[in-house]
């Protein structure tokens, strides 16, 4: 990172990442109450790709128990339209880049919010049941941003936008990045690693006040 440059949260996340939507509102916690003195970049994983591609039901076992673990550590509730609706038929096919596709044409728009976007791509499907494959949930979301939703489709849907998505995938896989989801933080040549997994802000606020010697008397 330039020396000019102030210190940031670097955030990996995937849109389809349950984990990462119970540890979505402590990342915007973070922005809220750390924004003043470092930045927050969010990026798109690629969890979901290739031969992991599949329908809602090939993983409906696991998700069954891995939300519930989800709502009991992070406070977090599924909503019941995708419990009983979308999860309970098992067709919606996951899919890791179109919501990616969506999070990198947002940014050209609203950089600023780009984390509460990533994580309202995750209330998408796993609060409101939606199917994040389908060109009206963007034009839906696109509507509520105050975006030209065709402009936003036909942006999220070009070739620039997915060489950009694949250009973030194959970025992520080169740091090594093991699971979702991850958070570092990085000043200059130094880098921290705050979370792999759920952690709570608490938690994280500690480590950040440590590093940053933000702690009274340090």
């Amino acid at each position: 990172m330039d020396a000019t440059e102030r210190p940031a949260l670097h955030y990996f996340q995937d849109t389809l990442c349950g984990w990462c939507y119970g540890f979505g509102p402590v990342v915007s916690r973070l922005q809220q109450e750390w924004g003043d003195v470092l930045d927050v970049h969010v990026y798109a994983g690629g969890m979901i790709v290739g031969d992991r591609v599949g329908t809602l039901k090939d993983k409906a076992a696991y998700i069954e128990t891995a939300y519930k673990n989800v709502e009991e550590l992070t406070g977090i509730r599924f909503g019941d339209v995708f419990i009983h609706d979308v999860l309970a038929k098992g067709e919606f096919v996951l899919e890791s880049t179109t919501p990616a596709r969506a999070l990198v044409a947002f940014r050209q728009y609203k950089p600023q919010d780009a984390v509460r976007f990533a994580h309202r791509l995750q209330q998408a499907l796993y609060r409101d049941g939606l199917d994040l494959s389908l060109d009206d949930t963007y034009r839906r979301l696109a509507i509520e941003e105050d975006l030209d939703p065709e402009v936003f489709v036909t942006l999220l849907r070009s070739d620039v936008v997915g060489s950009a998505v694949e250009e973030e995938f194959d970025y992520v896989a080169s740091l090594g990045i093991g699971g979702f989801p991850t958070l570092l933080y990085a000043e200059e040549d130094q880098a921290h690693l705050l979370s792999q997994g759920y952690a709570s802000f608490d938690d994280i606020d500690t480590m950040l006040r440590v590093i940053t010697k933000r702690i009274e008397g340090l």
